[in-house]
């Protein structure tokens, strides 16, 4: 079968809970299994809405599911920082300056804040609850109008003995200058002093060129207390940092989102966030970077804080799942880890140049907290029809009216679409023998199932991934 890739369809739709709206049956789609999947396989998967899990592969049905999922990848050699991004690039500066970790007291939990957070979704199997678990939570800049301002009968039952409240004032008196800030006081008295001794004070052009991500990211200073460092790895169970990583997985997971220590034990740790489908590629020969999947563990000095899984794509960088040292959630490290993964995908693009991307999961619009990844700009959602990509704003709208909405324009088409000689063509392994779906229906037929796989997989992934029969 050479380096093809081979999978276990699931013919059954499978059903679970929403993790959103908590429908029982909402979270509705296909699946399969992948024993092996080519990157180039992968990546077409996921531009036709596919999601892998571990070794297992799903693809929401939109038109049914509660809360529809529209895949969403940011452009990353266009990203533009946002001011919130840039504080935390900062914050985070400042404590590797100063080793000064500044405790939010008024922290609160994740699920119940209004927040700007990049999460990313929690591998499950097919018979587990799909859910996406909320990374990080900071503080919405700019976003009040979520935060409803308390009428004057709530605030006087909340302060005791207050039967009145102060008269509200007129105002600035409009026949003076306005306030100054103290910071201009001081330089026009200075300026003042030097006119006076003769001294013409020019202030000199603010350059107006702003840093790059890069910039930002690897600015460091000589004297820093700590220092961070990134390095990539292939984590599998016999890897030396496999325990390490394991253990801050599974204190992540108890500390941020109260599971019980078997639900994030080594044994899932491996199944969900080590094993995988993908087939491991060398960009060149003489490379040591590559196609697959991989852990990138961030170091302060010597100790592991946070792990960022990722799949490196031919044309993105793709985020699996973030976690790190909830001793250090302060430093607000799920924003931080996207940013450095955007960084990546860029740092990649310059060895291989069709990699100009970062895929984030999936966007959920009808649920308010799940739009944070939107904040990433400039980004695009995945039309669940054509298959083309539509910018965010664009799609903003429609989505506003509809839940379930064809983002693309009327006239579009799926380019990508099997025919039914494509379907005729799909290779089925049966009976330890390769054999073409034209073969094998004539004995076992399964014309509707071939239609449905070749419609969802696309014209590309159904000439080159390999069917197991399963009678």
């Amino acid at each position: 079968m050479g380096d093809n890739s081979v999978v276990y369809w699931y013919s059954n739709l499978e059903k679970h809970l929403c993790g959103y709206c908590k429908n029982p049956n909402g979270n509705v789609s296909h699946g399969m299994w992948a024993k092996i999947l080519s990157v180039e396989d992968y990546q077409n998967l996921i531009d036709r809405g596919w999601r892998r899990s571990g070794s297992y592969c799903y693809k929401p049905l939109m038109n049914e599911i509660c809360c529809p999922m529209y895949t969403i990848k940011c452009d990353a050699l266009n990203f533009q920082l946002s001011k919130s991004q840039k504080k935390v690039i900062k914050k985070f500066n400042k404590f590797l300056k100063d080793g000064v970790l500044h405790k939010n007291t008024n922290y609160q939990d994740c699920q119940d804040s209004i927040s700007e957070f990049v999460p990313r979704e929690i591998p499950v199997p097919a018979h587990v609850l799909d859910k996406e678990v909320v990374i990080n939570c900071e503080k919405n800049e700019g976003d009040s109008s979520q935060i409803a301002a308390p009428s004057v009968s709530q605030v006087t039952e909340a302060v005791p003995g207050t039967s009145s409240l102060p008269k509200t004032g007129v105002g600035a008196d409009p026949s003076k200058p306005p306030c100054k800030k103290a910071k201009i006081l001081r330089m026009e008295r200075k300026k003042e002093k030097l006119q006076k001794k003769g001294i013409v004070f020019e202030k000199k052009p603010v350059a107006n060129e702003q840093k790059t991500l890069e910039e930002l990211l690897n600015e460091t200073v000589p004297d820093s207390k700590h220092k961070i460092r990134i390095t990539l790895e292939q984590i599998h169970e016999n890897h030396k940092y496999f325990h390490l990583t394991a253990s801050l997985f599974a204190k992540y997971q108890m500390a941020v989102h109260n599971e019980p220590p078997g639900d994030c034990d080594e044994h899932q740790y491996l199944n969900f966030l080590v094993d995988t489908p993908l087939q491991n590629i060398r960009f060149s020969r003489d490379s040591e970077l590559g196609f697959g999947s991989f852990h990138q563990l961030y170091w302060l000095d010597d100790k592991l804080i946070a792990v960022g899984v990722i799949d490196i794509l031919p044309k993105c960088v793709s985020a699996v799942y973030f976690f790190y040292d909830p001793d250090y959630r302060d430093l607000t490290l799920g924003t931080y880890g996207s940013l450095r993964e955007v960084e990546f995908a860029r740092t990649l693009h310059g060895k291989i140049s069709t990699i100009d991307s970062y895929y984030m999961g999936f966007y959920i619009h009808s649920c308010p907290k799940m739009r944070y990844k939107g904040k990433l700009s400039p980004s695009y959602l995945l039309c669940p029809e054509t298959y083309h990509w539509i910018p965010i704003e664009k799609s903003l709208g429609k989505l506003e009216v509809s839940k379930y909405s064809r983002l693309d324009k009327v006239e579009a088409v799926d380019e990508n679409l099997c025919t039914s000689r494509d379907v005729d063509e799909i290779k089925i392994l049966y009976n330890r023998k390769l054999v073409l779906f034209k073969q094998y229906k004539r004995k076992f037929g399964g014309h509707d199932l071939f239609d449905t796989i070749g419609r969802l997989i696309g014209q590309k992934c159904a000439k080159s991934i390999i069917f197991i029969a399963d009678n």
